[in-house]
């Protein structure tokens, strides 16, 4: 009994690894996305998890809403940040932040 828990943990766990590698990825292209359509420059080329938490989709079932931090520049001086918030693997806000105001895409 114990080892069929053991590894029924250790498939889990490789699923919540796969599943947040792809969420990184979505992240990251909306990220680079959204810096490419106000001609910003994406930095470092990666976005970083600030925030995870279960949340609820359309049809109640339980699903992961991640939100992801990146930083990009407009004037190549100057870093600013900006969030990606995905819920399951489908992007559902990005915010850049910027002197101006928020850009919300």
């Amino acid at each position: 009994m114990t080892s069929i828990l053991i590894i029924l943990f250790l498939a889990l766990l490789a699923w919540f690894w796969l599943n947040s590698i792809r969420a990184k990825e979505i992240a990251m292209a909306a990220s680079a996305d959204a810096c490419q359509q106000i001609q910003a420059q994406f930095l470092d080329q990666t976005a970083s998890l600030k925030k995870l938490r279960v949340a609820r989709n359309r049809n109640g079932r339980m699903i992961f809403e991640r939100t992801y931090t990146f930083d990009f520049s407009r004037d190549r001086e100057t870093r600013v940040q900006g969030l990606v918030t995905i819920v399951g693997h489908k992007v559902t806000q990005v915010l850049l932040d910027e002197d101006s105001g928020t850009t919300i895409l």
